[in-house]
């Protein structure tokens, strides 16, 4: 089965996906399950509830979080498999708040150029459950997830991946591949390493257009 734990909707500021979008894209491109993480909120959790019925395609709730180090942004986190809404704003506080629900932290896009580089390394001191994401569908160049690659493999850390979509027409470019039927066998088959991240990099022309969702442009 295939995973794009990595997707945002209209209820993230910069993106234009409606959450039904969402969904029938992941449907008509065969992507079994997927992750909501829209930027530092869970508004759309609520709809997107509303519209996985009718589509066989699994949500998992999700949030990307930015975090931050004496009021510098450090880095962003994609906080899975969640039960409630994460708070925290510093790595330590929303890894212990994430795994006090039975979730997942995954370093996000780590050495992304074109958005925040994580530079919160220090601030972790047990790596034990803490994911890399190694494809992002929004790293348009190579090295960026080669090295977040050659960093899970350094670090024997588990891995995730995602299309980073914030339009519908991104959906399942990158993604994880798993032996499994449910969202269950996904969180299993991630901690116990026996997932492959495949895809590849999206158009760098959906970054202009999900821009207009500042204002209001929805598909």
């Amino acid at each position: 089965m295939k995973a794009d734990l990595h997707i945002h909707s209209i209820y993230s500021h910069d993106a234009i996906a409606k959450p039904e979008s969402i969904l029938a894209a992941a449907a008509e491109r065969g992507i079994g399950v997927i992750a909501v993480t829209d930027h530092d909120t869970t508004a759309g959790w609520k709809e997107f509830a509303e519209n996985a019925p009718k589509y066989p395609v699994q949500v998992i709730w999700g949030q990307e979080v930015k975090i931050y180090h004496q009021k510098q942004a450090v880095g962003e986190l994609l906080c899975l498999f969640l039960k409630n809404p994460v708070k925290s704003k510093n790595v330590s506080d929303v890894i212990k708040e994430v795994q006090a629900q039975g979730g997942l932290v995954s370093i996000a896009h780590p050495f992304s150029e074109r958005r925040i580089e994580f530079r919160a390394f220090a601030d972790i001191d047990n790596w034990h459950n803490l994911a890399v994401e190694v494809m992002n569908g929004r790293s348009y160049k190579p090295r960026d997830n080669e090295m977040a690659k050659s960093l899970a493999d350094r670090l024997k850390t588990p891995i995730t991946a995602g299309s980073d979509a914030h339009t519908p027409f991104e959906v399942g470019n990158a993604y994880l591949e798993f032996e499994g039927k449910t969202k269950d066998d996904l969180l299993k088959a991630i901690l116990n390493r026996e997932v492959r991240a495949k895809g590849k990099a999206s158009s760098a022309f959906f970054s202009l257009i999900s821009g207009f969702g500042r204002i209001g442009l929805a598909v």
